[in-house]
C-alpha cells in the first residue's frame, strides 16, 4: 500500500533553473524592497577571490544566506546589516576605487554572481528610476536613494 503522506520527489521536469541574470535582478529588487543588504565583518569585511584571483566583496540579500558562510576561514565573522544608501554612497565608490568586484549571494559551494561596481551602480540606478516613475511615494521617507543623486562617474 502506498503511503499517502509521503512527498513525491521533484522530477527533472519540475526543477526550475534560474539564470544568473534573473538571480541578479532578484537581488537588486530584494535589497531595494528591504533598503538593506548583508555582509560579514571581523576587523574588516569578508572578501573572497574570483577564479582569476581578483578580490570580491561578498554581499547577500538575506541574513540567512550570509549565515551559511560563517564557518572555516570566516568562522569568527559576524553578520552586519548595511543600509542601502550607505552601500551605494560609500561602499560602491570604495570598491570601484580599489578595483574590487561584488560577489553576490555567495553559497557554501562557491556559487555566486560577480559584478563590477560600475555595472551595479548603473543597474540599481535604472531600477530605482523605474520604481520612482511607478511609485514615487516610496522615496518620500528617505529610506531609498533618489536615482538622480546616484553618481555613476566620479
Amino acid at each position: 500500500m502506498r503511503n499517502p503522506y509521503q512527498r513525491k520527489s521533484a522530477s527533472n521536469s519540475q526543477k526550475v533553473v534560474v539564470s544568473a541574470e534573473d538571480q541578479y535582478k532578484q537581488f537588486i529588487s530584494t535589497i531595494v524592497n528591504q533598503a538593506k543588504l548583508f555582509a560579514l565583518y571581523d576587523e574588516g569585511w569578508a572578501l573572497c577571490a574570483t577564479p582569476t584571483g581578483q578580490q570580491a566583496f561578498a554581499v547577500w540579500q538575506s541574513r540567512s544566506l550570509s549565515q551559511l558562510l560563517i564557518k572555516d576561514n570566516w568562522a569568527r565573522y559576524a553578520i552586519k546589516e548595511i543600509d542601502l544608501i550607505a552601500f551605494i554612497e560609500q561602499v560602491i565608490p570604495f570598491i570601484m576605487e580599489n578595483n574590487t568586484l561584488l560577489s553576490i549571494d555567495l553559497t557554501p559551494e562557491g556559487q555566486n554572481i560577480l559584478v563590477s561596481g560600475n555595472k551595479f551602480l548603473i543597474d540599481i540606478k535604472n531600477y530605482l528610476y523605474s520604481l520612482y516613475i511607478e511609485q514615487p511615494a516610496l522615496f518620500q521617507n528617505n529610506r531609498l536613494p533618489l536615482p538622480r543623486k546616484i553618481r555613476i562617474h566620479h
